[in-house]
């Protein structure tokens, strides 16, 4: 209609103008600066200490989706930009581009273990960038027919749609960053699951070798290994075995590269299921989506995604948001890799499920569970039942049987029945059935240790 041409044509007209008025410079936080509260750090640092023995079925890795996507980075600095554009023309439509905020090393400081990159090749290296899922087959086509009548091989596709500038970030800074900080002081003990949400051309193109001389000029011997997964026959070890041998990193590729991938990566559906947060069905149900995920011992990730590009994609409506009614939900279910987007330390915080706020209060009191599942220092001579276990070969790391004990001192020299073991949960899921199972108890005795940690500020800097 004349109306719609109209419209479209002062939007068009303004355009240079809203860029000018508007800008695009956003107030970021610089990298390695966001403030990580002490007691956070440390309720997270306890949950990994009590997993370092729990095979990576079973294991808790919180993530983010599409990690290197953020804000902090240049990624989406336009955004709103783009938005009040999109606005002129559909007002209830909107624009989304950065998946996060933070840095990935800011995400790994507030204790995200599982980290995605967007790897595609573009200014001629693997770089960090938006793209992929754009299948345009007779626009690869021509790109294809005209690269041989040129005799030149044109490293380009509908892949690639979504790398547009000439400053994106490498896929060998970004895994700097991860080496970094796994090779901080007081990281010594940290294990990384990464996934490369990869460009299935880069087999084509040859680029395989690349991505994994790479892979190995930056994390060197550290990572583990589709060879070195032989070991452990159907199974996956745990962080503890991983550190034995000297590993500190798993990677998993969204694509199959076949033997050309072999010597260093995984195909991801070989490591991992994957769900969106649209229903979930919390403890003691836990499933997802109307389906079980938490008896069998299969990995699991759940990703949510923020991403709205004007009325072409809604990634809240397409695949979920977490929030925080069904963050606390997935992860007293265990789910293994809880992805978030735009993910802040408010969110990160509703992934403990051990210390209350504010503990361990007592230093060098033993530990209780509460009435409200949470964890707390008291006296160690207060007379509470003490929470017994018996993890059989049908239970596996996260079954078997729970009761309260002895009613005691917590260092009482008999405090289970025979057949089980004074013990303490080790994930969401164990701490809500030994709750269920002590419930009559307002308190009960737990089998574990405190210790302390420290975290820093944060500066804001300006991004353009």
């Amino acid at each position: 209609s004349q109306h719609g041409a109209a419209r479209y044509a002062t939007a068009l007209v303004a355009w240079s103008d809203l860029v000018l008025q508007w800008g695009n410079c956003q107030e970021v936080c610089e990298r390695g600066s966001v403030v990580v509260d002490p007691w956070l750090a440390y309720a997270l640092a306890t949950q990994r200490r009590l997993q370092a023995h729990t095979p990576l079925p079973f294991l808790t890795l919180p993530g983010t989706h599409n990690s290197g996507i953020c804000l902090a980075d240049g990624y989406g600095i336009d955004q709103d930009v783009l938005d009040r554009m999109v606005k002129l023309i559909l007002p209830d439509s909107s624009v989304r581009i950065a998946n996060q905020q933070f840095t990935i090393t800011d995400q790994l400081r507030m204790g995200i273990r599982h980290i995605e990159l967007d790897t595609h090749w573009h200014n001629n290296d693997l770089c960090i960038c938006h793209a992929g899922g754009v299948h345009l087959k007779a626009l690869n086509k021509l790109i294809e027919d005209l690269g041989k009548i040129f005799h030149h091989t044109i490293h380009w596709d509908t892949e690639t749609l979504g790398c547009f500038s000439p400053h994106e970030r490498t896929l060998r800074q970004a895994l700097g960053e991860i080496y970094d900080f796994l090779h901080a002081p007081g990281n010594e003990a940290d294990v990384v699951l990464l996934f490369l949400d990869d460009q299935p051309d880069l087999l084509t193109w040859g680029k395989v070798p690349y991505l994994l001389q790479t892979i190995k000029d930056v994390l060197g011997t550290s990572v583990f290994t589709p060879s070195d997964k032989q070991a452990f026959g159907s199974g996956w070890p745990s962080p503890h075995e991983l550190l034995a041998r000297g590993k500190r990193a798993i990677i998993a590729s969204a694509r199959d590269y076949g033997e050309a991938m072999a010597p260093l990566i995984f195909h991801r559906p070989s490591v991992w299921s994957e769900w969106h947060p649209r229903e979930i069905n919390p403890f003691p149900v836990c499933s997802l989506n109307g389906e079980m995920w938490t008896e069998e011992g299969n990995i699991t990730r759940a990703i949510g995604s923020s991403i709205v590009f004007g009325p072409f994609y809604n990634g809240p409506k397409i695949k979920g948001l977490f929030n925080s009614t069904n963050l606390p939900q997935f992860t007293g279910c265990n789910v293994n890799l809880i992805c978030n987007d735009q993910l802040t330390p408010s969110d990160v915080r509703l992934l403990v499920w051990s210390w209350g706020e504010g503990e361990p209060s007592q230093d060098g009191g033993c530990v209780a569970m509460r009435a409200d599942g949470r964890w707390e220092t008291r006296n160690c001579q207060d007379q509470l039942p003490h929470a017994c276990a018996r993890m059989d070969e049908t239970g596996g790391p996260r079954g078997g049987r729970w009761l309260s004990g002895s009613v005691g001192a917590w260092d009482h020299p008999s405090p289970c029945p025979d057949g089980f073991t004074f013990s303490v949960p080790v994930d969401g899921f164990q701490n809500n059935v030994l709750r269920a199972a002590t419930s009559d108890h307002p308190s009960v005795w737990l089998y574990t240790v405190t210790q302390y940690q420290q975290s820093h500020p944060c500066s804001l800097i300006k991004k353009k």
